[in-house]
């Protein structure tokens, strides 16, 4: 790409950083960057219909300042992908509100079979293993499948890490500049997926994290994605935001269950309930319902579900049940000897199997 496309393409993200639909008009519109480069800043002020927008973008100041930053940008190996390069996600580009221009330091291109996995920043231990077992075991029995999210505390972090350690590829969507890696904690994860995977972001150098980036930044990891998984969340937030993005560009959606007391949970359950999302229990549910069964092996010892428990643990707990009279959750805590966390596993995984019901009061029945 020629130094001055570049610097154009720069320019626009800094000028039209709030407004990515404008950029997208534009460059659809001109059909390349040399074209929009002719055409000039009459071309750009009669499409917006927006005075001024085409003379601060052409200005000198500006396309100065862009190409400084195409330089940078080459001296570091990031790439700055158009809407209109073959190299941009196909899938994103399917989405309503793409965004015009990605600037990507990485090594993967961009598949066919991308996972999304967004949930809490606060995970529990639970969150963090089930994503963990998923992410691992796609990559044991499936081909070709990349992992994405946002590199957040929690759940994003679980997810990244956990593609790394098993191999596949995993790109992270920052909520701010390429050169500023956010959260500075991990900084490790992202220099492994450079070489295994790639970093992305729409927003020019040096623009800080700012509360709104999060919201805009979650519409790229639910459009970049075939299918997003949600492995934990509360009722609002981030997590059910990229749910909304995701929805409106009809991608599937899966959830990981939780607890129904774990406000952790409530937003997963909420999703599971209301069939937004597919009740995901194990990798199989998600390889099995987006079609990536080339190669895969059905009956796998090592893919349990995730609320597998011993047999014996289960008949323990439903002996200490009856239909007419209800039962604490620390009554059963103390006569199973399992502690709460536990226990509530194995009560969840009843309950959906129907055998026992839980009433408006907290008490647990045999059905």
């Amino acid at each position: 790409m020629e130094i001055e496309v570049e610097a154009l393409l720069c320019a626009m993200s800094r000028v039209l950083i709030n407004h990515p639909a404008k950029g997208c008009m534009l460059l659809r519109e001109a059909g390349s960057g040399e074209r929009l480069l002719e055409e000039g800043s009459g071309f750009v002020d009669g499409l917006l219909k927006v005075d001024g927008i085409g003379e601060m973008l052409f200005s000198r100041e500006m396309m100065e300042w862009g190409r400084q930053e195409a330089l940078w940008m080459r001296s570091k190996g990031v790439k700055l992908i158009s809407l209109l390069s073959d190299e941009y996600p196909a899938l994103l580009k399917e989405c309503p509100y793409p965004p015009f221009l990605l600037y990507y330091r990485g090594s993967a291109s961009f598949g066919s079979r991308i996972l999304s996995i967004v949930g809490t920043r606060v995970a529990s231990t639970y969150g963090t293993e089930c994503v963990s077992r998923i992410v691992s075991d796609i990559a044991e029995s499936c081909s070709g499948v990349q992992i994405a999210s946002g590199l957040a505390l929690g759940i994003d972090g679980s997810a990244h890490k956990a593609a790394l350690d098993a191999g596949l590829e995993t790109f992270a969507v920052l909520p701010c500049g390429i050169d500023i890696i956010y959260p500075s904690a991990h900084r490790d994860i992202a220099v492994r997926m450079i070489g295994q995977g790639g970093v992305l972001t729409e927003y020019p150098r040096g623009t800080k994290p700012l509360r709104r980036n999060f919201l805009q930044r979650n519409r790229i990891i639910a459009g970049i994605c075939s299918a997003l998984l949600v492995g934990e969340s509360r009722i609002s937030g981030g997590s059910m935001s990229t749910v909304e993005y995701a929805s409106s560009s009809n991608k599937d959606i899966f959830a990981v269950p939780g607890r129904m007391w774990d406000a952790n949970s409530y937003g997963c359950n909420y999703l599971i309930n209301r069939n937004v999302a597919q009740l995901c229990l194990n990798s199989s549910t998600i390889i099995k319902s987006m079609g990536w069964t080339d190669g895969y092996i059905s009956d796998i010892k090592r893919q349990p579900t995730l609320f597998s428990v011993p047999e014996e643990t289960k008949q323990k707990l439903l002996l200490s049940l009856s239909s007419v009279k209800g039962r604490t959750a620390d009554f059963l805590c103390a006569r199973v000897g399992m502690d709460f966390r536990d226990l509530s596993l194995v009560l969840l995984e009843l309950e959906m199997d129907g055998q026992i019901r839980k009433d408006a009061s907290g008490l647990w029945y045999r059905t």
